[in-house]
């Protein structure tokens, strides 16, 4: 009965963020001036790049007591996923996954090293027996499609540890942590659309582009990315772009993001 609660409580939220988004984007009318503030979701521990392949993998989601229903969710889709994908692995003690819950006291511990707070996901890569700890954001960006996110996270596990991954996923999964959004009618996306084509940042770097008046299903994902952001309702504007967990409001943010990347 809480899940269900919890599960509604969440979709009247996302609903009104995206009517929200449709409302303002639906009325042919020139975008406003996009908020210019950047919003962290979390501050997300920099892996160290090492084409070392990891002796051990730690997989540990954090909740506190009373659990949401996308924090249920995704401790069932990760378990699911690590115990289909990963058997031998599970058995040898070289993956191992745990929930874990940080209001216990004998948790308090693991928790402060992994500066794990409420609901989140870690992956530690331990290399030569250093942690590599890093929280993982995209995965919940997922969580609406089981498939989707347990490709993602067995081909990242998989490339930690050393096993074969095809172009193709690298590639997929690079576009994935990348998104912009923009709309009709706005004049900054069409700025920021000209500095992509001018300076071939497509040929560059993979991103994904999502235009939120033509799907819905896009205005609902920049919904749930801003919501991840902490961005308030009446802040939603196009354009707008989900990079790693950080959410970029306003042309001449975006285009800074693109420049630094590129640099």
């Amino acid at each position: 009965m809480k899940k269900n609660i919890n599960k509604i409580l969440y979709g009247i939220i996302l609903l009104v963020a995206v009517f929200f988004i449709w409302t303002v984007y639906s009325d042919n009318h020139p975008t406003s001036n996009a908020n210019q503030n950047v919003k962290d979701s979390s501050k997300v521990a920099e892996v160290q790049k090492n084409t070392k392949p990891a002796e051990k993998v730690q997989i540990y989601e954090f909740h506190s007591t009373n659990r949401c229903y996308s924090c249920i969710t995704m401790g069932e889709y990760v378990k699911a996923m690590v115990e289909e994908s990963f058997q031998s692995e599970l058995k040898s003690g070289k993956i191992e996954f745990k929930e874990i819950n940080v209001d216990l006291p004998e948790n308090k511990a693991i928790a402060t090293k992994f500066k794990a707070a409420g609901t989140s996901l870690f992956i530690n890569a331990i290399i030569d027996g250093e942690d590599n700890i890093q929280e993982e954001v995209q995965a919940w960006r997922l969580l609406e499609d089981q498939k989707k996110l347990s490709d993602y996270l067995s081909s990242k596990i998989r490339g930690i540890i050393g096993e074969t991954v095809s172009m193709e996923t690298k590639d997929n999964m690079e576009k994935s942590k990348i998104t912009f959004y923009s709309g009709d009618n706005c004049p900054e996306c069409i700025n920021v659309e000209k500095y992509l084509t001018d300076n071939n940042v497509k040929d560059k770097l993979a991103f994904e582009e999502k235009n939120i008046n033509k799907n819905q299903s896009d205005s609902e994902q920049m919904a749930e990315d801003a919501l991840q952001c902490d961005v308030e309702v009446e802040s939603f504007d196009v354009p707008f772009l989900w990079a790693d967990g950080t959410c970029y409001l306003g042309e001449k943010d975006i285009i800074n993001f693109f420049e630094q990347k590129l640099s």
